[in-house]
């Protein structure tokens, strides 16, 4: 049997527990660091526990969960149902608040993951999308199909990471998420759906599912796995990853935010729109011994975190990095066509 298709030895998700000195200080240790790495070379993914002081994830998920229910009804809200037979399935994108108070450290530049996502993509990565994902309670047996969070050709390496940081504690019992450990190490835009020359798909036509026979084919040697993580942990994640978002059974929402992160010399061309009074603190992030470096626009009004505009570009516009990218179609970038500062009203 090829070693390729030999199964995995590594089926679990990997979690580097922090100690309370590291969270404190917001440190890690090159041990840390070093079963961090290997994980996410490995496994396209890695969880950092008792990353984050649990005091504001508490905060944050009580005013989430409050908003939850009011966004489930705003049409400006993006659902990511993205199911085989169109069911809902209760997964929907909704951010972090965006008053500086309440805009803590060790989630929008946490330390631990800073350092490790430096180790992988280079110094003073950017930050060029902050959402999260939230699912709804109360959804039974629908399912998003597998995909990876890209729908455009790309490169095949490193070359964008998602900080996931967990609200509550997460299981398959409040729809924790699917995974396909692995799958980022030899993917490319060829095994996504809409990776086709013919007529070029639009706005939420935009399928970017994993083909099924490529599916079955790995489910036989490296089936995927739903993980439990508990509440304050970061998780890192390759965006090339295949996986999928499983509805919530629970009666409350499972909430997760998300970060995501490219090198320096990506040039990404979307921006974070944020308010003019997080600048100082927000500026603050891109010095020290972790620097985050946050792509911003900053509007001079209060910003209402459930109507920011849902704008997934994660696109380059570095053009040496498109002319070595294999040859394929270009596929569908977001926000292409739109003003990526833009804010719903």
């Amino acid at each position: 049997m090829p070693s390729a298709k030999m199964p995995l030895q590594f089926q679990t998700l990997t979690t580097v527990p922090l100690s309370d000195k590291e969270r404190i200080s917001q440190t890690i240790t090159p041990e840390n660091v070093a079963i961090a790495l290997a994980a996410l070379h490995r496994d396209g993914i890695v969880c950092l526990s008792n990353a984050v002081d649990v005091t504001h994830i508490e905060t944050l998920n009580t005013i989430l969960s409050n908003e939850a229910e009011i966004m489930a009804k705003l049409s400006t809200t993006h659902f990511n149902d993205n199911s085989t037979d169109g069911r809902p399935t209760g997964n929907m994108s909704q951010g972090p608040p965006l008053k500086p108070e309440l805009m803590y450290r060790d989630i929008w530049a946490n330390g631990p993951a800073a350092k490790v996502i430096s180790s992988i993509l280079g110094p003073n990565p950017h930050v060029n999308y902050v959402n999260g994902n939230t699912a709804l309670g109360g959804f039974n047996g629908a399912r998003q199909n597998v995909h990876a969070d890209l729908s455009f050709n790309h490169g095949l390496f490193p070359f964008a990471l998602v900080a996931n940081y967990y609200l509550v504690d997460t299981s398959p019992a409040n729809g924790s998420t699917e995974l396909w450990l692995g799958t980022h190490r030899d993917t490319s835009f060829a095994d996504h759906k809409n990776c086709q020359t013919d007529e070029p798909i639009t706005g939420e036509e935009a399928k970017f599912g994993i083909r099924n026979e490529l599916l079955e084919a790995r489910r036989e040697y490296a089936p995927p796995i739903q993980a439990s993580v508990p509440k304050g942990s970061v998780v890192l994640r390759d965006l090339r990853l295949w996986h999928a978002g499983l509805c919530n059974p629970s009666p409350d929402p499972r909430i997760m935010l998300a970060f995501v992160h490219t090198p320096w010399w990506y040039q990404c061309p979307a921006k974070v729109v944020l308010p003019e009074a997080a600048r100082e603190v927000v500026e603050s992030w891109s010095k020290g011994d972790a620097p985050v470096v946050y792509d911003a626009h900053y509007v001079p009004a209060e910003l209402d975190n459930k109507k920011v505009k849902f704008n997934p570009n994660f696109s380059s516009a570095n053009q040496g990095y498109l002319s070595v990218l294999p040859d394929l179609p270009r596929g569908f970038v977001f926000g292409m066509d739109d003003v990526d500062v833009s804010v719903n009203a």
